[in-house]
């Protein structure tokens, strides 16, 4: 039975999903950047940038004890928005529960910036990580919603096919997967997205390339040889037909996969943690996947 709080919360978004219609990608940046004054980083969590030339890192770092372990987050946004306080909040929600540092990974955008952009940042945002912080590859778990659900998985591919050392889990959460609206995409009442704006925003990701390639859209990707990963996907979520047609080619390929779809929910319903009951519980599925990827102490 869903709870009081999600019963509330659907009136909100089928608001909001009603001035999608007809925006633009310039607008809803804009409005989006209200968003700033409704979140804010826990004050026991530290908030660290790293300039590395055009892009910016940022750390969020809990000031309780934390282990070796790093969240390696991808953040969403349909691929055209930044990173917002909203996505800095969830992480720091979960980086403190878990009680791991988080690296919130920045990318360049579309439209002014296509696919594969985005991914060759996540690539080099991870190699980063790993050579000039010094992190250990098994001490990292990847975590990302939406646009950035899709990157864990891309990125992922792309270290793998480069021989790179991969990280020992990943989180992937509602991602976006599916760029030719198949499935049951326009045929979910998602209270959170409208169909044809989201569509317009990973047309303008996906620029000109045929949407079945592999790295933009990992349906078509053969799978063989990624870590561990956790998807977790809303019932009424618009994306949710390609989260289990990635969870069933992710099985097939012999990727141990834990897939969840959470009843009542929609598009990442994470977003209202912690007074939504549904997101608590989510979260905490994701701290408990993100503690059974930490490495095996040997004697």
């Amino acid at each position: 039975m869903a709870s009081l709080w999600s019963s509330l919360i659907r009136v909100f978004l089928r608001a909001q999903r009603r001035a999608q219609r007809g925006a633009s990608i310039q607008s809803v940046r804009r409005v989006s950047r209200w968003s700033e004054r409704l979140y804010s980083i826990p004050k026991d969590v530290r908030w660290e940038k790293v300039p590395r030339g055009d892009l910016t890192y940022e750390w969020l770092i809990p000031r309780e004890d934390v282990t070796p372990q790093v969240i390696f987050h991808i953040h969403g946004g349909g691929f055209v928005f930044p990173l917002y306080n909203p996505e800095r909040f969830t992480t720091a929600y979960l980086a403190r529960s878990a009680g791991v540092r988080a690296l919130l990974v920045d990318y360049r955008l579309a439209p002014e910036h296509p696919f594969p952009a985005a991914v060759e940042d996540c690539l080099r945002a991870y190699r980063w990580l790993v050579t000039e912080e010094g992190v250990l590859p098994e001490q990292v778990v990847f975590t990302g919603e939406s646009a950035g659900g899709n990157l864990v998985v891309a990125t992922l591919l792309a270290l793998r096919d480069a021989g790179d050392a991969l990280p020992a889990g990943a989180v992937s959460v509602c991602p976006v997967l599916d760029f030719e609206g198949g499935g049951t995409f326009f045929a979910q009442d998602d209270p959170m997205l409208d169909a044809d704006f989201v569509m317009r925003q990973i047309t303008a990701y996906r620029g000109n390339a045929d949407p079945r390639t592999p790295l933009l859209s990992p349906l078509y990707a053969d799978l063989r040889g990624l870590p561990p990963l956790l998807l977790q996907v809303g019932e009424a979520e618009l994306l949710r037909s390609g989260a289990e047609a990635l969870a069933e080619r992710a099985e097939l390929a012999g990727v141990e996969v834990t897939f969840h779809v959470w009843p009542g929910m929609w598009h990442f319903w994470h977003l209202f943690v912690p007074r939504l009951p549904e997101a608590r519980q989510a979260m905490a599925e994701i701290q408990a996947f993100i503690h059974s990827r930490r490495p095996v102490r040997v004697a």
